[in-house]
C-alpha cells in the first residue's frame, strides 16, 4: 500500500503554491486537471511508493499553472480559474498529510503590502528603501543630534589631545 507525501500548500489571490516534500522522486505520474491533482511515484532512499490525490476547493487553470521537478521536491504554481480566497485547498475533510506552507502564506489582508520577489528598483527592495539610487549618508550625519560629524574631525581632535598633554619630561 503506497505512503502519502507530505504536502504543504499556501494561496494568493490568483494562484495556489502546491509542494509534494519528497527527494529522489522516481517515475512521477503527476495528474493535474481543473478539479484535482493526483501524484504517484517512488522517492526517497529506500525508493518506497507513495501517492496522493487533492481534489481542488474550485476549478483551476491547467493550461496557466506549472511545475517543477527537483532532486528535493515537486513545487508548484497553480492558477485559480477565477481570483478570490479559498477557506481550504480541498473540497472534503481535512487531508492528513496535506499542511500549511507558513513560509509563503499571505493572508487576504497582507496581499496589498506584497513586495515582488526581484531586486530592481520600484519593487519595494532595498534600492527603493534608500531613496532609489542610495542614500547621502553625509546629510544623515550631519542632521540635528548627530553631532554634525566631519571627517576632518577625528585628526584635528587627536592633534588637540596631543596640545593638551603636557610634555614629559626625563
Amino acid at each position: 500500500m503506497p505512503l502519502h507525501p507530505n504536502v504543504t500548500w499556501a494561496q494568493r489571490a490568483d494562484f495556489v503554491y502546491l509542494t509534494v516534500n519528497l527527494s529522489d522522486i522516481i517515475d512521477p505520474q503527476i495528474d493535474l486537471t481543473s478539479e484535482k491533482f493526483y501524484f504517484k511515484a517512488k522517492a526517497e532512499k529506500e525508493q518506497k511508493e507513495y501517492e496522493c490525490e487533492i481534489e481542488f476547493f474550485q476549478p483551476i487553470n491547467v493550461e496557466k499553472s506549472r511545475q517543477v521537478l527537483t532532486a528535493r521536491n515537486l513545487s508548484m504554481v497553480i492558477y485559480k480559474e477565477t481570483d478570490g480566497w479559498w477557506d481550504k485547498l480541498q473540497k472534503g475533510a481535512k487531508l492528513n498529510f496535506l499542511k500549511t506552507d507558513f513560509s509563503k502564506w499571505r493572508d487576504e489582508d497582507d496581499e496589498e503590502d506584497e513586495v515582488p520577489a526581484a531586486g530592481g528598483p520600484g519593487d519595494g527592495g532595498m534600492a527603493d528603501m534608500l531613496g532609489g539610487g542610495g542614500m547621502d549618508f553625509s546629510q544623515f550625519l550631519n542632521a540635528p543630534g548627530m553631532g554634525n560629524f566631519d571627517a576632518n574631525e577625528e585628526e584635528n581632535s587627536s592633534d588637540e589631545e596631543e596640545q593638551d598633554k603636557p610634555e614629559e619630561t626625563s
